[in-house]
């Protein structure tokens, strides 16, 4: 019986409560941020790669003794 109680005054009481709190409610203000995450929106760039193709020139290794 205090079950059936306790979920009568719930089904009351609930519905209130949200209908109060709404009611006086203001609107959020949110900050301006932009959520992007391209590279282009936040200022990195990628470097290009270079026009050359040739083959980096490493010196021969020396002899040892």
């Amino acid at each position: 019986m205090t079950f059936v109680l306790t979920v009568l005054v719930g089904m009351v009481v609930v519905p209130l409560a949200l209908y109060f709190t709404n009611v006086a409610a203001t609107p959020v203000a949110a900050p301006n941020v932009t959520t992007s995450s391209s590279a282009r929106a936040s200022g990195v760039t990628s470097p290009s790669p270079s026009a050359t193709t040739s083959p980096a020139h490493s010196p021969s290794p020396s002899p040892s003794k």
